[in-house]
């Protein structure tokens, strides 16, 4: 049998509105090779940012990597890379995500030794694979 889903069940619009904001305004920023370099160094020093405390300001993404983030965040999550804690404060690992309740999440074998460590290390994937998907 044919899958003929078409308009808002096949979610069409959602997907044409989002590869245009893609190719528009975040795809310019990741090709443009001094802007990713940039990117990805402002990741490093900071992969989830900071919450204000004791007096110290909050440490706040740049409004490019922010729209960079929200693009990465808006994948599916059937071939998502998340966070696998295996030993708090030492031991975590890259995993990913079926897409399907109840399968568990393939964890890669790579360790890394902090939690900042493994999220720039999914960062980094996830701009690779988007820049392989748009080029």
């Amino acid at each position: 049998m044919i899958n003929k889903e078409k308009g808002v069940i096949a979610n069409e619009s959602y997907a044409e509105t989002d590869d245009y904001i893609t190719r528009t305004y975040v795809m310019p920023l990741l090709f443009d090779e001094e802007s990713r370099r940039k990117l990805i160094s402002e990741h490093r020093n900071s992969p989830v940012g900071t919450a204000p405390s004791n007096g110290r300001a909050a440490i706040e993404h740049s409004h490019d990597l922010r729209k960079v983030l929200d693009k990465l965040r808006r994948a599916p999550m059937a071939g998502k890379y998340v966070t696998v804690c295996v030993r708090m404060f030492e031991k975590y690992k890259i995993g990913i995500v079926s897409g399907i309740r109840g399968v568990p999440v393939d964890i890669q074998e790579e360790v890394y030794s902090s939690e900042e460590a493994c999220e720039h290390a999914i960062f980094l994937k996830r701009i690779a694979n988007l820049m392989n998907h748009y080029s």
